[in-house]
This record gives C-alpha cells, sequence and structure tokens, in this order.
C-alpha cells in the first residue's frame, strides 16, 4: 500500500535522533540517483553436512548466516550460499539524495542547503530523477557510521 497526503510534512533540519525508527513525511528536490542494484532479501544456505536448504531472511541486505541446520538427525553448521536457488529473493533497490526546500525567508546566508539519502526499493525504483521535486514518506534508519549520514527506509 502507499501513503498519500501524509501530514505533518517534516522538516529537513527537524530529522534528528528522536526520530529514527518513526513514520515521517518530508519534501524536497532530488540532487543525485544512483545506479539500479539488486537487493538480496532472502538468500539460500545449502547444509555442507547433509544438503538441506534453508532460506534465510537478510533484513535491510545484511549478510546473516544460518546458525544451525534445520534438520533434527543432522545439526550441522556449515553453509554454502546457494544465489542461484528459487528460494533466494532480490529486489530493486536505488538511493537518491534529497535536498531540503528553502524559502527566501529560510535562507541562512552561507549555510549549504541539508541533504538526505533515501532508498527506493521494488516499483518505486527509477520514479525520480534530479530536479524533481519529491514527498517522500517512510522509516527513518540510521545505515552509515558516518557523522550527519541518515537514511530514510521507503
Amino acid at each position: 500500500c502507499r501513503v498519500y497526503n501524509y501530514d505533518p510534512l517534516t522538516q529537513l533540519k527537524n530529522v534528528r535522533a528522536n526520530c529514527y525508527g518513526k513514520y515521517i513525511a518530508l519534501r524536497g528536490t532530488v540532487v543525485r540517483v544512483s545506479n539500479i542494484k539488486p537487493l538480496c532479501t532472502k538468500l539460500a544456505f545449502v547444509c555442507g553436512t547433509c544438503g538441506d536448504v534453508q532460506s534465510v531472511p537478510l533484513p535491510d541486505g545484511k549478510y546473516t548466516l544460518p546458525t544451525k541446520c534445520l534438520v533434527p538427525e543432522c545439526r550441522g553448521r556449515s553453509f554454502t550460499a546457494d544465489r542461484s536457488s528459487p528460494l533466494t529473493t532480490t529486489v530493486d533497490w536505488q538511493s537518491v539524495k534529497v535536498q531540503e526546500l528553502m524559502s527566501d525567508d529560510q535562507r541562512e546566508a552561507g549555510r549549504i542547503p541539508r541533504t538526505i539519502e533515501c532508498e527506493l526499493v521494488q516499483d518505486l525504483v527509477d520514479s525520480c530523477v534530479p530536479g524533481d521535486m519529491v514527498t517522500i514518506t517512510g522509516i527513518v534508519k540510521v545505515s552509515s557510521t558516518e557523522e550527519g549520514k541518515t537514511h530514510l527506509r521507503t
């Protein structure tokens, strides 16, 4: 489902730690879009002992190995990733950088406009180009340890 006309709009300067994990909406101008890449959401693993296949969810694409084999008689702990398995799932993924909108009364002399990185998945990929004015709704998450970088998951 898609949420339209979500209120209130959050200004980019107000996106702080208290927004982490919360659903927000913000408006801005797209200044950069990345290439479209695959994001693995589930990955199949083959047990090295018995050959059983299990699918492991990969939240936010973070690679996670299974802890043990699911077959009660086996309980093996050695696994090989199987990217070609039908249990492996990937989706399209793209990153866009959105810059805050500023009216003349909000401009502060010499200040660079704030930006935020947003992740687009599935059908939202390739839906905007630099220069587009967009309203983004999504859940705020931190996906980088670089200071000052915040990502919005949509």
